[in-house]
């Protein structure tokens, strides 16, 4: 954070780790911060839906983040759990004060209840370099039914619903997903664990094309590129080096549905 009051020893992101990027916390405060049952807490996104959209929004409209990494408190256990999608739901978990359900509801009005969005992190290498830091977490992805239906989810679909805004208008915001940090992680792990999250995210940013997903190269993202890779897919068409590279969207070596889904997103959100 770049407040004195939240971070006394002072903010060390600014061209973090001389790797070109500023990175900038946002999260509220806990009192006590070890807390089992931790109520709202006080702050910048808070435990309450209007308060976090309302905070989110006002952030990325001040910074315009290239990248959203959105963090919550997991499973009571060591995991690093990576979330792979996210919904527009009505059926949320009350917060703690009235209105207890995010207004609107559902929060993103243009697509259908339940629509989903999908993290554009590089979420496999991430798993493994969790996995080789010797930290002692058991990382992995999620790729059951959403994120919870509660504050993480509702910060998740905020961090790919605002990337999928800047697809439309073909503004920078590369990557965008959660993590769950497991409640059993004491404060130096997760920290490690966060910077390595934060690396591998910049490595995807620094390679990240203008115009992800502009298979054809015609300037545009269209049915026409999602035609390529499905037609990949069914073996009736074979891509360029340069075209499976831009069509790996979730940066995971390999042409999958999964890349499918992610350029679907892009399109629809256009």
């Amino acid at each position: 954070s770049r407040s004195l009051l939240l971070n006394p020893e002072g903010w060390i992101g600014e061209n973090w780790e001389d790797r070109g990027y500023d990175i900038i916390s946002f999260f509220p405060v806990f009192n006590p911060p070890d807390c089992s049952n931790c109520g709202q807490g006080t702050g910048d996104l808070e435990v309450d839906y209007q308060d976090t959209s309302i905070d989110f929004w006002n952030i990325v409209d001040t910074l315009s983040p290239v990248a959203i990494v959105t963090f919550s408190r997991g499973y009571i256990d060591n995991s690093w759990e990576l979330e792979w999608k996210y919904y527009n739901l009505t059926t949320w978990s009350n917060d703690f004060t009235p209105p207890y359900l995010p207004t609107p509801n559902p929060p993103e009005s243009d697509v259908p209840i339940n629509y989903i969005r999908y993290s554009s992190l590089p979420l496999d290498t991430i798993v493994a370099a969790i996995d080789s830091s010797g930290l002692g977490l058991t990382a992995y992805i999620d790729y059951t039914d959403g994120a919870g239906g509660y504050l993480s989810e509702f910060k998740g679909y905020h961090g790919v619903w605002y990337k999928a805004e800047m697809d439309s208008l073909n503004i920078p915001c590369y990557l965008a997903g959660h993590v769950h940090v497991g409640g059993l992680i004491d404060w130096e792990t997760a920290h490690e664990a966060a910077k390595i999250t934060l690396r591998e995210v910049i490595k995807i940013v620094d390679d990240y094309r203008e115009l992800p997903g502009d298979i054809n190269d015609d300037g545009v993202v269209s049915i026409m590129d999602l035609l390529l890779i499905v037609f990949h897919l069914l073996e009736t068409n074979e891509m360029t080096d340069e075209q499976l590279q831009i069509a790996d969207l979730n940066f995971d070596q390999t042409i999958t549905i999964m890349d499918v889904l992610l350029l679907s997103d892009i399109i629809m959100g256009m």
